[in-house]
């Protein structure tokens, strides 16, 4: 792929040296990495550059409060003109995420809008056994080509699936270009219908060791909880915001997750146990021209949510957005910097977990959060996000949780009717919702659509 086009000066300062190019290795093969690929930096208060033998670069460590005593060994990789940092801590820097993540910053990390971080072989744990899993409440995709053959917008269609954690890992071999242009043939054979056999099983809580072994992920989670993060003292408990959700692609190709930023600029984990997603990531540092060039023009912060639409790298080339590929193989977890506008795709079988985090800086005062006119059914209010006051008892939504299979509807139309049982809920009094869904996936209403018009 070609380099993104106006890199800001941050931008500059990766790939001085890039290594030939080809895909990522996954995580075990990383522990080979030559010696001179690996840089080992003592993380403190110190100020002096490092430079890295990947990137050829000179990256200044920002002074920190707390220095640590330990190296953090770290490369740079991934397709060529894509590199960004890869973190590889020991389990004992893996469980302070707070040191991990205050030294991807002092690397600039912002400039790529993400980083990754690789599960230390020690505290990888084998996947439980888990049948195939017939017909459960799954994402169908329907795709149309809007503004002159410009644009994607590929809505979800609420379906059914059958999922199996034994199915092969989905194509790890190929470069991201190739799997672009396959994807672009599948938007094209797909157009204005629904993808046949493309199944995306999103929101399956994890937060209970019965719900992770029957969501078919160890009983420990990588990425709950975390050190430092500032959710534990909001006034609402929320799904895959303050907890883990599971997201199972089945095996056929082209499962994808469209445009969109964090809620309420939050950061967020994504970690992958089985499979292959590639990824697109705007900068956190280009989002004003991200959104000059996408055309917010005042609409909340969600207005990417409400518009479904998929870029392909060349159309962001086009229209002058920076952005970084990222492929990400097992045992990796990808970082995603708050404001970082991102999206992606699996090239088959994927089995991931993910969660948000707010690091201590975090506030919700410069936050536009979607209004009701919005009609976005799984908004977050902002009431609930507030910090929590002196004496005041959390509102706990996870707690209105069953155990996986008896909470699920076993059809898409129940499915539907819970959707909207949620949306009265959540209008009245902001009383408990018990079934509110972390907003990574909606149905594209009509209505709806017709009150947030594409780009011109």
């Amino acid at each position: 792929m070609e380099d993104p086009a106006r890199a800001t000066a941050s931008e500059k300062l990766r790939d001085g040296n890039p290594k030939p190019a080809g895909s990522p290795s996954p995580p075990p093969e990383l522990e080979t990495l030559l010696q001179d690929e690996v840089e080992l930096v003592r993380f403190g208060s110190s100020s002096e550059n490092c430079s890295s033998s990947i990137t050829g670069s000179s990256r200044a460590s920002s002074p920190l409060s707390e220095p640590d005593a330990h190296a953090i060994a770290y490369a740079y990789g991934g397709p060529a003109g894509h590199k960004v940092l890869h973190l590889q801590p020991t389990p004992e820097q893996w469980s302070d995420f707070p040191t991990l993540l205050s030294f991807a910053r002092s690397l600039h990390a912002e400039a790529d809008g993400c980083f990754k971080m690789v599960l230390p072989k020690e505290l990888q744990e084998p996947l439980p056994e888990k049948d195939l899993v017939q017909n459960v409440p799954a994402n169908a995709y329907r795709v149309r080509q809007i503004n002159h053959r410009t644009f994607w917008q590929v809505s979800t269609v609420p379906s059914e699936g059958a999922f199996s954690s034994s199915e092969p890992d989905g194509e790890l071999s190929g470069g991201v270009e190739e799997k672009f242009k396959k994807l672009k043939a599948l938007f094209n054979k797909s157009k204005d219908k629904q993808m046949r056999n493309v199944r995306y099983r999103v929101d399956v809580p994890a937060w209970t060791a019965k719900q992770r072994r029957e969501a078919g992920v160890p009983e420990r989670s990588p990425i709950h909880p975390l050190a430092g993060d500032k959710l534990d003292k909001t006034k609402a408990i929320i799904p895959g915001i303050h907890t883990p959700y599971v997201y199972e692609s089945a095996q056929h190709f082209g499962a994808t997750f469209q445009l969109h930023a964090e809620d309420f600029r939050l950061s967020s984990l994504n970690h992958l146990y089985k499979g292959r997603k590639i990824w697109i990531v705007v900068p956190a540092t280009a989002v004003d021209i991200a959104e000059a060039a996408l055309n917010r023009k005042g609409k909340c912060s969600q207005f990417m949510r409400h518009r479904a639409e998929f870029f392909f790298p060349e159309k962001l080339q086009k229209m002058g957005i920076p952005y970084r590929i990222v492929d990400q193989r097992p045992g990796e977890t990808i970082v995603i910097l708050p404001d970082a506008y991102h999206e992606g795709f699996s090239t088959g079988y994927t089995l991931a977990e993910a969660k948000n985090y707010a690091d201590p800086d975090w506030t919700t005062d410069t936050y536009q959060p979607c209004e009701s006119s919005c009609q976005l059914a799984t908004a977050i209010p902002a009431e609930f996000m507030r910090p929590l006051r002196e004496g005041e008892e959390r509102l706990d939504l996870c707690a209105g949780y069953n155990e996986v299979g008896s909470d699920e509807p076993s059809s898409p139309q129940q499915r539907r009717e819970q959707g909207s049982h949620r949306e009265e809920m959540m209008s009245a009094d902001l009383q408990p919702a018990h079934a509110l869904k972390r907003p990574t996936e909606h149905v594209l209403l009509e209505e709806s659509a017709s009150k947030h018009p594409r780009l011109d």
